[in-house]
């Protein structure tokens, strides 16, 4: 009783919660980090396990994040199945970091929020009222800037010289919300410094704390079949089953045309429930009845997908879904997660070789990313902050498989993988080398091949060429400008008839002998009107000249821009003359002009457009402003180019 009463008096003097028969999972003498669970040595193994990792302090993130990328090694030979939730505290019982996953993938490492400096002594503010002061902080006379939050990274941090603060925090949307960890007090939150308040009389509302910041990673969970409903039925690959009644999935190419085929393997395990085998196994064997054709394949891995690998990429893809399997069945892609900010989804591609039989995933995995959004190939920065996020999500994922690989980046899978076989460039973003050498991140962006960057430089290029273009059209249109403006000195009191006539709009009858000629009736113009009147079936005209307007449609007394066919020849004469008569049918109602002679309706830019085109950027409310803009961009822009 003494020995177990002083144990649990030390255990409190040093502020940590004690473990009801606590099983000492792990300890490291050099580190000195003790790994405990519930339980005992024969029962800590549950469905839902909890898992404490102490140390007297932490002070090197890297030491915790190798220990759990290792722990699981430790766990998958006695609890493989287990659903861990663990956290990393110090002597004090003070939360240094949490996490949760499975017993092959503990997840990603969230560190708590950083440690603030112990405010000072609380003091009581004065108030006329007897109920006790609020404890209020007092600052000191110079506070330094807080710190922000520590990130939380899912591995070893990646050693970038250049570029430190490259490094953006990966948390993990775990499957069910992970319990707060027991701690004697709550943790502070983050970035919110001390500031001194005095109770008022009138009470305040209080300030609502700020909501979390969304995970900048999120870890894939896997489907329910593993993706085996991509391998079954794909055209390229066969089911065959063996004398024990247990599916493989085979190449269809090692069976066509053949009646039968023998399959053995070794060890012989029992089928599981699904009816596909899968597990690691010695050897498989395949063989055609009578026949020279067949094969062996040592040391394999089946997939619960039915998908085969090498048994040294077992760890690379247990408890991982196929999410992809390319129209030769030779690429398969899993998701590992996504970076939501950055809108991508990150997966580990195998790759083997297509010709004849199709055997098992033999190589190292490549890094391929998915993403709507090629901006952050554009700059070097950026490219560089996100490949070092994209490679935090893996290691922390796949922690097995961090050489340097190929690393593609495309707006879509099929942009990488077209199912005809022949494809092009247009929706790939960036083709570079990533992974880990030694011990240290490896990627430079000027390596490799950056589509994005050079669709971009494309498109400054025939930017910069239209931008030529226009500049010097519009240096023409400012001289015709400048002689309209010139010639409107001869048209005195009539700049609105001659703006009109040189924009396409008749402001005079034709000569009397052209009135009367058949063929004028089959040309549809713009003709200004001015209606004074109705006389019958006819609206009197005054302007250009005195004459009749027939429509469809009701005009009023005032001026418009009218469509008028001549329809003179074909009318009966008055008192032996021709009237000029036009026919005005629109498919509505006219639109009267706003001012007198209609001024509103033509303008220079009207001219300017009918003479330079629609591509010109004039329209009828241009000004000379608008044209010297585009020859002010192009001398700007040459100057930064030379």
């Amino acid at each position: 009783m003494k020995k177990r009463a002083l144990a649990l008096a030390v255990i409190s003097a040093c502020g940590l919660v004690p473990q009801a028969f606590a099983h000492e999972l792990a300890y490291s003498k050099k580190d000195n980090i003790k790994v405990e669970v519930p339980g005992d040595a024969s029962n800590w193994c549950k469905p839902d396990l909890e898992m404490t990792i102490s140390r007297p302090a932490w002070d090197n993130q890297a030491m915790l994040a190798g220990l759990v990328s290792k722990l699981p090694f430790v766990l998958g030979k006695d609890c493989p199945t287990a659903k861990v939730i663990w956290k990393a505290v110090d002597a004090s019982g003070n939360l240094y970091a949490s996490g949760s996953g499975t017993a092959s993938n503990l997840g990603l490492v969230t560190l708590a929020a950083a440690q603030t400096a112990p405010a000072p002594a609380p003091v009581q503010a004065p108030t006329p009222a007897p109920a006790p002061a609020t404890p209020v902080a007092t600052p000191a006379p110079a506070p330094a800037p807080e710190a922000p939050p520590a990130p939380s990274v899912a591995a070893e941090p990646v050693q970038t010289p250049a570029e430190p603060a490259a490094q953006p925090p990966v948390a993990t949307a775990p499957a069910q919300p992970t319990p707060a960890p027991a701690t004697p007090a709550e943790a502070p939150a983050p970035s919110q410094p001390a500031v001194a308040e005095t109770k008022a009389e009138t009470p305040t509302a209080p300030v609502p704390a700020p909501a979390p910041a969304a995970p900048t990673a999120v870890t894939a969970a896997p489907t329910t079949d593993f993706g085996r409903g991509l391998v079954v039925g794909h055209p390229q690959l066969v089911e065959v089953t063996d004398d024990a009644g247990c599916k493989w999935v085979m190449s269809k190419t090692a069976v066509e045309g053949e009646v039968g085929l023998a399959f053995g393997s070794s060890p012989s395990m029992p089928c599981p429930a699904s009816g596909f085998a899968e597990g690691s196994f010695d050897k498989l064997t395949w063989k055609i009845p009578n026949s020279y054709r067949g094969d062996n394949w040592q040391r394999v891995y089946v997939h619960p997908s039915g998908l085969m690998f090498n048994k040294g990429l077992e760890a690379a893809v247990k408890g991982k879904a196929l999410s992809f399997l390319s129209a030769n069945a030779d690429q398969a892609l899993f998701l590992v997660g996504e970076l939501p900010a950055r809108q991508m989804k990150v997966y580990l591609a195998f790759q083997r070789g297509s010709y004849r039989v199709l055997g098992p995933f033999n190589g190292e995995p490549y890094y391929v990313v998915t993403t709507p959004d090629e901006s952050f190939a554009l700059d070097a920065v950026e490219y560089k902050k996100a490949a070092v996020e994209v490679f935090q999500l893996l290691k922390s994922t796949s922690p097995s498989t961090v050489d340097v690989q190929n690393f593609y980046v495309a707006k879509s899978l099929n942009d990488l993988y077209p199912a005809s076989g022949w494809g092009d460039d247009k929706g790939k973003i960036v083709r570079n080398r990533l992974g880990e050498n030694r011990g240290q991140f490896y990627f430079d962006v000027q390596e490799g091949s950056n589509w994005a960057m050079q669709r971009e430089k494309q498109r400054l290029r025939e930017e910069r060429f239209r931008q030529e273009q226009m500049a010097e059209l519009h240096t023409r249109v400012l001289a015709r400008y400048e002689q309209l403006k010139a010639g409107m000195k001869d048209y005195e009191g009539r700049e609105t008839e001659a703006l009109a006539q040189m924009a396409g709009i008749q402001v005079r009858f034709g000569s009397p002998l052209a009135l009367q000629d058949p063929n004028s009736s089959k040309r549809v113009d713009l003709m200004m009107v001015h209606v004074t009147g109705k006389s019958g079936d006819f609206y009197d005209i005054d302007f250009p000249a005195k004459g009749r307007l027939m429509s469809n449609q009701e005009f009023e007394k005032e001026w418009y821009v009218v469509p008028v066919a001549n329809v003179t020849p074909y009318l009966p004469l008055d008192d032996g003359r021709a009237i000029p008569t036009f026919r005005g049918n629109l498919p509505f109602a006219p639109e009267a002009c706003k001012q007198d002679h209609c001024a509103d309706k033509v303008s220079f830019g009207a001219v300017l457009a009918r003479e330079f085109g629609p591509d010109s950027g004039i329209d009828f409310s241009w000004t000379p402003e608008v044209s010297q803009q585009y020859v002010n961009a192009w001398k700007n822009a040459s100057a930064q180019i030379q």
